[in-house]
C-alpha cells in the first residue's frame, strides 16, 4: 500500500476533528481532570500526573488520578510546597514508592525553578532538548522512574510527556494551555502503538513499536497538515480510536 496523499489525510482528519473535537468528549479523557483545577501551577502539576497515568482504560486512569490528588485539596501545588503528599496507591506499573519518588523530584524542581513552565522556558525554541533535559533532571534523582517517563536520548517516544506538553501549550476547548509564551507549532506528536497502527495503515510509517525517530517523522507529517498547530487532530484521533475499541469490546 502506498502513502495516502496529504489532501486525503487532511480530509479524513478534518472529519474526525469536526465530529470529536468538542467539550462533550473531553469528560472521557484524562485532560478533564486538569480542567477541574485553576491556576497554571495547579494545572501543570495535575496535568503531569494525569498524563503519566493516562494509559489503559481512560475511565480508570481518570479515577486513579483523582484518587491520587484528593488529599491535596484545590491547590495541589501549594500542598506540594508545604510538604503534603498524594495518596498511596497503585496504577498499572506505578507503585506507591514510584509515586513518592516522582513527587519528591517534582518538589525539588519547584524549589529550583519555581514552576515546571519555568524549567521549559529556556528550551521553548528547542523542544526536544527541553524534553530530554526534563527527563534527565528526573532520572538523575530517581533512575527507577525511567519506565514511567522514558528517555528520548535512548529512543523512547515518551508518549505521555508529549501528551502533557500538548495540554500545557495548546489552548482551546480541549486543551487548557496554562503556559504562556510557548508555541504549539513546536510540539511533538504523542505516539503509541495505536497511533502507529493508524499511521502504518496509511503508509506514513512502518508497523513496528514506536521510537523517538517515529515521533519526529510523524510530527513532520502533521506539520505539513497543520503547520501552526501540528497536534490539532490528536484529541480527535485518540477519541475516535478509544470509542471504536469500546464498541468492538461490547460486541
Amino acid at each position: 500500500m502506498g502513502t495516502v496523499p496529504l489532501s486525503q489525510l487532511r480530509a479524513e482528519l478534518e472529519a474526525l476533528y469536526a465530529q470529536y473535537h468538542h467539550p462533550a468528549y473531553r469528560a472521557e479523557d484524562p485532560v478533564e481532570v486538569v480542567w477541574e483545577y485553576t491556576g497554571p501551577e495547579n494545572q501543570e502539576l495535575v496535568g503531569l500526573w494525569a498524563a503519566l497515568f493516562a494509559w489503559g482504560l481512560r475511565r480508570i486512569a481518570i479515577q486513579k488520578v483523582r484518587a491520587l490528588l484528593a488529599p491535596l485539596g484545590a491547590e495541589p501545588s501549594y500542598a506540594l510546597r508545604q510538604g503534603a503528599v498524594p495518596a498511596s496507591l497503585r496504577h498499572r506499573t506505578w507503585s506507591p514508592e514510584d509515586i513518592q519518588a516522582l513527587w519528591q523530584v517534582i518538589r525539588n524542581l519547584y524549589r529550583r525553578y519555581g514552576t515546571l513552565a519555568n524549567f521549559f522556558w529556556r528550551y521553548r525554541r528547542n523542544w526536544a532538548e527541553g524534553i530530554k533535559a526534563f527527563q534527565e533532571a528526573i532520572l538523575g534523582e530517581s533512575p527507577r522512574l525511567r519506565r514511567h517517563i522514558g528517555y528520548i536520548g535512548a529512543g523512547s517516544p515518551s508518549k505521555r510527556l508529549q501528551l502533557w506538553l500538548r495540554w500545557m501549550v495548546r489552548r482551546d476547548v480541549i486543551d487548557p494551555g496554562p503556559w504562556e509564551g510557548f508555541s504549539p507549532q513546536r510540539l511533538f506528536l504523542p505516539v503509541d502503538t495505536h497511533m502507529v497502527r493508524w499511521a502504518a495503515a496509511r503508509g506514513l510509517c512502518a508497523a513496528r513499536p514506536p521510537t523517538w525517530s517515529t515521533v519526529v517523522a510523524l510530527t513532520e507529517v502533521f506539520r505539513q497538515l497543520a503547520s501552526a498547530d501540528p497536534l490539532r487532530y490528536d484529541f480527535a484521533l485518540v477519541t475516535a480510536a478509544a470509542r471504536k475499541a469500546i464498541a468492538s469490546t461490547a460486541l
